[in-house]
């Protein structure tokens, strides 16, 4: 069938309609039809000879590839495809909430602050100045909102901190310490009847040492159980005003030397009084932390202050003799055999001071007040910042008085790390005494009973 001549006919006929190329083609009427084409040499090919087999200048503008033919599709391996889908389903549980993916699954980008500039390669000097204050502004809350969330409900850290390690648990420890020793010195030297040595005269009345202490002073002098106590309350006030705080003109800043009272303490004095918001306060406790360090850095557990150091043990010298001489009408023991507990006391004392104000935080002892300004009794007791001595022995806290504070309480303004100082924390309670006194008043009077005479007498 492939011979007939009628279909070579209609086939020539649709090429020369759609290749003119084919003219030099014999029909089936010429007379070379039927005639058997020479076989072709290697050099010289025939023209019936499909050229687009060995022809590489082939340069047609039409599509050899039909255009009905569809591209294979890439298919993945059944590890990718379960790998993808366990992506996708991952992602959806967490942007569920904040929109679809993207095709190519490019990551959302959150669209910017309001508060920045849209600062570019070409932005000017004042642009890049000013988009940097405002992202540090921005960083800045976020901290302090971030160590807001973090704090528990007494100001101390949920978790360690990475930002700064506080010794608050050593510093709370030091104080235990210090009004362990204050106590048992006390009782040991003031413990008992009272000794000749009260009655004879002293530079210092009792009103003047302990007026300001209790109203019931002199019954407490006379109590042989209760002196100890006084004593003690008398100890820590002297304490507190030379040592721990500098609201009096020299007094504070004792672990410096003569360094406090040149420079450190008309300075601290001065910055001090110039805060006026939280922001100020930040900036001068770091101020103050960062000096302290500076000045007496600590090398293999010990400090190492880098200025002299020997006027501060003078300092405590005379501070435990003035101590003694003030306390010694009324010990029932020579002070004598107690003047080394005392300096240790004092150098304590000293030393608590400098741990205090090597934190960021703004440690403090608080002490409360009554109706005068150097009245330390007769105010009301609370439970959240005081702790009563005698709480077995009374009823009902509701309606107390306090009496006489033996030990004024520790206050942590701000937290551990030195931020949000506009929040105060009682770290330890005040150590008060409720109980008053009742005051020993001897019987002076005649003797009841018959008026005898002269001439009864001889009867």
């Amino acid at each position: 069938m492939a011979d007939d001549p009628a279909v070579r006919t209609s086939t020539l006929s649709a090429l020369k309609q759609s290749c003119p190329s084919v003219d030099y083609l014999p029909s089936v009427s010429s007379p070379r039809a039927h005639h058997t084409p020479p076989a072709p040499s290697p050099t010289h090919p025939s023209p019936m000879d499909n050229p687009f087999t060995d022809d590489q200048e082939w340069s047609d503008e039409e599509v050899l590839l039909p255009k009905n033919k569809t591209k294979t599709r890439y298919v993945p391996s059944p590890a990718q495809v379960r790998s993808r889908q366990l992506e996708e389903d991952m992602s959806s549980e967490s942007d569920s909430s904040s929109g679809p993916r993207s095709i190519n699954h490019s990551p959302l980008v959150p669209p910017k602050s309001p508060s920045r500039p849209d600062v570019r390669a070409g932005s000017t000097q004042e642009d890049l100045i000013q988009r940097f204050y405002q992202v540090t502004r921005e960083r800045d809350a976020l901290r302090k909102e971030l160590q807001r969330k973090s704090m528990g409900p007494d100001g101390i850290p949920t978790r360690d901190s990475v930002v700064y390690s506080s010794d608050e648990a050593t510093l709370i420890e030091d104080l235990q310490n210090l009004r362990e020793e204050i106590c048992r010195w006390s009782k040991e030297y003031f413990w008992g009847p009272p000794t000749a040595r009260a009655r004879r005269p002293h530079v210092h009345s009792s009103k003047e040492l302990f007026s300001s202490l209790t109203e019931d002073y002199t019954s407490y002098l006379k109590h042989p159980n209760d002196r100890p106590l006084l004593i003690q309350a008398y100890i820590w006030s002297q304490l507190q005003r030379r040592i721990f705080s500098n609201l009096d003109k020299g007094c504070g800043y004792v672990w410096a030397g003569k360094l406090g009272d040149r420079k450190l303490r008309p300075i601290n004095d001065t910055l001090r009084k110039a805060v006026k918001n939280e922001e100020q306060a930040e900036e001068y406790h770091r101020w103050r932390a960062l000096t302290v360090n500076l000045l007496v850095p600590e090398v293999d557990g010990r400090w190492s202050p880098t200025f002299d150091a020997k006027p501060i043990l003078k300092w405590i010298r005379r501070f435990r003799a003035r101590l003694m001489r003030r306390l010694r009408p009324w010990s029932t023991m020579s002070l004598r055999d107690g003047k080394d507990q005392l300096y240790t006391i004092v150098s304590a004392a000293v030393a608590l001071d400098l741990r205090m104000k090597k934190q960021r935080a703004d440690y403090r002892f608080v002490t409360f007040t009554g109706g005068l300004p150097n009245q330390f009794w007769g105010y009301g007791y609370y439970d959240s910042e005081m702790e009563d001595i005698d709480d077995a022995t009374l009823g009902d806290r509701k309606g107390r008085r306090v009496q006489m504070s033996l030990a004024p309480a520790l206050e942590r303004c701000g937290n551990a790390n030195g931020h949000i100082f506009d929040q105060n924390f009682i770290l330890v309670k005040a150590d008060v005494t409720c109980k008053r006194l009742e005051k020993t008043r001897s019987r002076m009077g005649k003797k009841v009973g018959p008026k005898k005479t002269f001439w009864n007498s001889r009867s």
